[in-house]
């Protein structure tokens, strides 16, 4: 079995040992901030899945396009749940309103401001933007209709651009699980997410879990 095959293993692994824990969870809030927050989160985790579903069958390109597309899903779970203002919630449920909704790059400057004037949002944050600087930077010469992926497909494609990518989507999977799980009643539950890190570092990029203990 070769690395990516092992890495993947790890990771659907992962995912099911949060799934499981998720199952558990206490009643739900109903709120409209919950709810869009809940939806966006479980997009996350879906596309996440895909992912992982394209590597393993070979579509590496279409998963490194995936992994954008995840990110978005986060950074808007995440301004639902701390950024969005309660106007923006009335003006999404006017069906018949002119919805606009805002781009990634003014959701991800909502929530740098508002870490700003609530520090507590950092193990949510900080990582999230930290696992962005790592494949942005990984895929900074990644064209989806361009010379890259064309010589990838005669030349093989890098294992440290699947490594960064499958391990980043696994860090974004696992925030949304963790945000998902404070979609409840304030409880003990979220550290029953927290210790399903354990036995499966190694599938994540860790420097951005440095203390999930202090994560919000």
């Amino acid at each position: 079995m070769n690395y990516e095959q092992i890495l993947l293993e790890q990771s659907e692994a992962f995912a099911l040992q949060l799934g499981e824990r998720i199952e558990r969870m206490p009643e739900r809030s109903d709120s409209h901030r919950a709810l869009a927050t809940t939806f966006a989160c479980e997009l996350c985790i879906e596309h996440a899945y895909a992912l992982r579903i394209l590597f393993a069958t070979g579509a590496q390109n279409a998963a490194c396009a995936m992994l954008q597309v995840q990110f978005d899903a986060m950074v808007r779970a995440a301004w639902y749940a701390y950024a969005a203002a309660d106007g923006e919630f009335d003006a999404m449920l006017d069906v018949n309103g002119p919805l606009k909704l805002p781009t990634t790059g003014r959701m991800v400057h909502d929530l740098k401001d508002r870490l700003a004037a609530e520090p507590g949002l950092a193990g949510l944050v900080k990582p999230l933007l930290a696992i962005n600087d790592a494949f942005t930077e990984a895929l900074g010469d990644f064209e989806h209709g361009g010379i890259n992926p064309l010589l990838r497909t005669g030349t093989g494609f890098p294992t440290d651009l699947f490594d960064t990518v499958v391990r980043s989507s696994n860090g974004i999977m696992y925030l949304a699980f963790r945000l998902l799980a404070r979609q409840g009643p304030p409880s003990d539950f979220i550290q029953s997410i927290d210790s399903a890190l354990a036995g499966f570092e190694d599938a994540i990029p860790m420097a951005c879990f440095a203390d999930p203990a202090k994560a919000a």
